[in-house]
């Protein structure tokens, strides 16, 4: 029975934080402490500036190497790519117009914030190093899969490789990740006073962000929400982490990569889903209903996946 509570501990350590960090965003917007030009400037500002500071020095300081984690990337890729047909199974009974956004919010997670933080909690910078990797992989796949549907469920959205291509080039999350796999491989020395700059942009990234997405929910979203944003939120905190950790086993990865490619899995659907609906012509509607249930429940799933794992998969 210790050993037990000791994992449930242990899961919550990791993902608690997290959601009580949300929930404190949400109660400072309630009573007008975050407005929402702040949260849309600091949003920015995570995006651009400290964000990929938090990738990159992580990374260029980490012991992992990107020829390392080949199981892990190619892990959590073919399982990415495994969920979109199981999606789109799931949309059919929904009507023609509602599918791009089901199918997205389904598969598409909030790896970025919610997904490192709880990387970084439960293991702390190797974990963080190995999850910025993952996310990289996964996150070139997602604007690939998230373009093209909406170039074949909308009449507004116009599929071009070259701006996808171009999307993917200048996206600075990645581009960190790059630069800082590239530093490392030619032995780059950075002078302390960089590194130590770059730390404290980095140490402001998660808290930030995680204030910054509870103040952006809305949980009025879910009095108006749909049996599909239901089902879509279902699907991507219980069937893409189960599926993600099955083809981990199939590649035999460890305990620790196993749990880091669980917790990317579990995370809830990004928000970046909801921006490209209303932009792409999807149901907007749906996407920010699947966005804010996903991110309620995740807490609970996620815990009780990781506390799993740890019993059965230490």
């Amino acid at each position: 029975m210790d050993a037990i509570l000791e994992t449930f501990s242990f899961a919550l350590s990791v993902t608690a934080p997290i959601f009580l960090t949300l929930l404190v965003g949400y109660g400072l917007a309630r009573v007008k402490l975050l407005s929402e030009s702040f949260v849309d400037d600091a949003s920015k500002l995570v995006f651009l500036v400290t964000l990929p500071a938090l990738l990159f020095f992580n990374i260029f300081a980490s012991e992992a190497r990107l020829g390392d984690e080949w199981p892990l990337l190619l892990a959590g890729l073919i399982g990415t790519v495994l969920t979109v047909p199981l999606a789109w199974v799931f949309a059919r009974p929904l009507e023609h117009g509602d599918r791009s956004a089901f199918i997205q919010g389904a598969f598409r997670g909030n790896l970025g914030i919610i997904g490192l933080a709880w990387a970084a909690n439960a293991y702390g910078p190797s974990g963080l190093a190995q999850a910025a990797l993952l996310m990289a992989v996964i996150t070139i796949f997602y604007n690939v899969a998230a373009v093209a549907l909406f170039a074949v469920y909308s009449q507004k959205a116009k599929f071009s490789w070259a701006k996808l291509g171009k999307d993917i080039l200048r996206n600075p999350l990645i581009v960190a990740i790059v630069l800082a796999l590239i530093a490392k491989a030619v032995g780059l020395q950075l002078p302390q006073m960089i590194v130590q700059t770059g730390e404290y942009l980095a140490s402001v990234t998660l808290p930030l962000a995680l204030l910054c997405i509870g103040a952006s929910l809305d949980l009025s979203m879910l009095r108006r929400s749909s049996f599909g944003a239901f089902m879509a939120s279902a699907f991507k905190l219980l069937v893409v982490p189960a599926v993600l950790v099955g083809v981990g086993l199939v590649f035999g990865l460890d305990g620790q990569a196993l749990a880091i490619l669980f917790l990317l899995a579990a995370a809830p659907t990004a928000s970046a889903s909801f921006i490209m609906a209303r932009a792409l012509g999807g149901n907007s509607q749906l996407a920010a209903n699947i966005v804010a249930i996903s991110t309620l429940f995740s807490i609970v799933t996620a815990s009780l996946g990781l506390a799993l794992l740890k019993v059965y998969l230490p």
